[in-house]
C-alpha cells in the first residue's frame, strides 16, 4: 500500500469508518422503509387490530372500528411513501457525494438529516391518520341515531379492545 505525502498512516481508517457509517445508516433507512411497507400492507388487509400499543392512536382513531382501520391505512401508506422518497433522496445524494468526491461531511450529515426527515414524516402521518378518522366519523355524527360505537380496553392481550354501544343520554 502506497501513501501520499499529505496522508498520515491512519488516514485509511477514516475512510473505513466513513464507509461503515454510510452503509449502516443506509441499511437502517432501507429497513425502516421495508417495515413501513409491511405495516401498510397489514393496514390494507385490516390485520392491525385496534389496540393501545401499536398503530396511529388518538381519541379519534379509537372512537370506532371503521375510524381505526381508515386511520391505519392512511397513516401507514403516507409514512411508507414519504420514507421511500426520503431514502431514495438520501442514497442518491450520498452516491453523488462519493462520485464527485465531495467533502466527507456530506456523507456524515445527509443520513442524519434523512433520519430526522423520516421522523417528521411519521409525525405528519399521525396527523393525517387522525384527520382521516375524524372525516370518517363526521357523517355518522349527523345521523338521527344517537348511539355510537366506541372502543373499550378489556385488559386482555390478544383482544385488547372491543366495540361496545354507548348508552343514550
Amino acid at each position: 500500500m502506497s501513501m501520499y505525502t499529505d496522508q498520515t498512516p491512519n488516514a485509511r481508517y477514516g475512510r473505513i469508518t466513513l464507509r461503515i457509517w454510510t452503509v449502516s445508516n443506509g441499511l437502517l433507512l432501507v429497513g425502516v422503509c421495508a417495515a413501513l411497507w409491511i405495516f401498510a400492507r397489514r393496514a390494507n388487509s385490516r390485520s392491525i387490530q385496534p389496540n393501545t400499543s401499536f398503530g396511529f392512536r388518538s381519541q379519534h382513531t379509537l372512537a370506532s372500528l371503521h375510524g381505526w382501520y381508515v386511520a391505519q391505512r392512511v397513516g401507514f401508506h403516507f409514512a411508507a411513501v414519504a420514507a421511500t422518497i426520503v431514502t431514495a433522496a438520501v442514497l442518491g445524494i450520498v452516491v453523488m457525494a462519493y462520485l464527485r468526491r465531495l467533502h466527507p461531511m456530506w456523507i456524515m450529515l445527509v443520513p442524519i438529516i434523512g433520519g430526522l426527515v423520516v421522523g417528521l414524516c411519521m409525525i405528519v402521518a399521525g396527523q393525517r391518520a387522525d384527520r382521516a378518522a375524524v372525516a370518517v366519523e363526521k357523517p355518522a355524527a349527523y345521523t338521527s341515531d344517537t348511539s355510537s360505537s366506541r372502543l373499550v380496553d378489556d385488559g386482555e392481550r390478544g383482544s385488547a379492545l372491543r366495540a361496545t354501544e354507548d348508552s343514550k343520554r
